[in-house]
């Protein structure tokens, strides 16, 4: 069985194209998929895009996880890219019992209108009926595993730097966690607003400058207990380390792109010895120990997912047919403030 598809390749730094290409069905074990709809991540993916990402450069080693250009990059140019994508199951390869036809599947695989991946892969949307809630399955993931590596005390006080998607679930979540405080901070008056209604506190818009003094003001001076930043934008990695409170947290969840001239790391981090913490959604914070996994990060995902159906539907802005995806990327990668999250619709 084969079949002719179409597929999204970067092409470049910030350019793209839709290729037209032969695809077979599947092999032992494997599904064929339709694609419903795919998000495009404002995050990593746009890091991505615009050419960013180290492994454009340089090349991982598997046995010391060191970058370095001396043999070549991990990436070239074409390339496929893409993680959050919800399709219906069009094809059985031989042996798949755990998935039927026409099954609603989230997929973390490149944009696409059609997929062949292992069965075992993909993640059976049973409790969810709109293919667009789907597609978040993968921020979920990545908003959770960050509170994880907070591990944040019942009544803390904590800062979300950056309210795009990521930032407004890991609000949502911090509310059903039980912080004391949320405090939101972002440059745009709706996802300061949409974040409220999500739980925070309150929020400050940095613009106005001296977000670690207004944290002090709401802290009793002592500062955040822990801040989650989310924003990607080295400055504001530089105030998350200010406005941490005296051996505070500070959790980075993004993949920062950019250049750091504004770290600094004499003044509040000497002195006050905060806590950096990488977060990556490809493992689970080893101080939990054994009885967590990524295979049970996802289950909980899965049902957060449902509950939080309702935002997550209101999150979706624009929505581009794949013969115009370059148009998607644009939105996100000016940064209109009416932007949150862009679909690649298929149907």
């Amino acid at each position: 069985m084969s079949l002719t598809t179409q597929s999204l390749y970067f092409t470049g730094p910030r350019a793209l194209e839709v290729r037209a290409e032969p695809l077979d069905g599947p092999g032992a074990g494997q599904v064929l998929l339709e694609l419903v709809v795919s998000g495009i991540s404002a995050g990593t993916e746009l890091n991505v895009f615009r050419g960013l990402a180290p492994q454009w450069r340089q090349a991982m080693d598997p046995r010391t996880r060191l970058f370095s250009d001396a043999h070549g990059s991990d990436w070239h140019w074409p390339a496929r890219y893409g993680y959050a994508a919800v399709g219906r199951v069009s094809a059985l390869g031989a042996n798949v019992t755990r998935l039927g036809m026409g099954d609603l599947v989230f997929a973390y695989v490149p944009h696409g209108r059609h997929a062949v991946v292992n069965a075992e892969a993909v993640v059976p949307l049973d409790t969810i009926d709109d293919p667009e809630i789907g597609v978040f399955f993968a921020n979920l993931n990545t908003a959770y595993n960050g509170l994880l590596d907070a591990n944040i005390a019942l009544g803390a006080d904590v800062v979300v730097s950056g309210l795009g998607v990521i930032g407004q679930l890991v609000t949502r979540l911090l509310a059903r966690n039980g912080a004391r405080q949320i405090i939101g901070i972002d440059g745009l008056e709706q996802r300061r607003e949409a974040a409220l209604a999500g739980g925070a506190t309150s929020v400050i818009d940095p613009s106005t400058g001296e977000v670690a003094e207004k944290v002090r003001e709401l802290t009793d001076g002592r500062g955040a207990d822990t801040v989650i930043e989310v924003s990607g934008a080295a400055p504001a990695l530089n105030e998350a380390i200010r406005t941490a409170g005296f051996n505070g947290t500070v959790v980075a969840m993004s993949w920062y792109g950019g250049s750091f001239e504004s770290l600094s790391l004499s003044g509040e981090f000497h002195h006050n010895r905060p806590r950096i913490i990488s977060s990556q959604v490809g493992t689970v914070n080893p101080f939990l120990g054994p009885l967590w996994s990524v295979a049970r990060r996802g289950n909980i995902a899965l049902e957060y997912l449902s509950a939080l159906a309702p935002d997550l539907k209101g999150f979706v802005t624009h929505r581009v047919p794949l013969a115009e995806a370059e148009r998607g990327y644009h939105l996100l990668d000016q940064g209109s403030p009416e932007v949150m999250q862009v679909l690649i619709d298929y149907r």
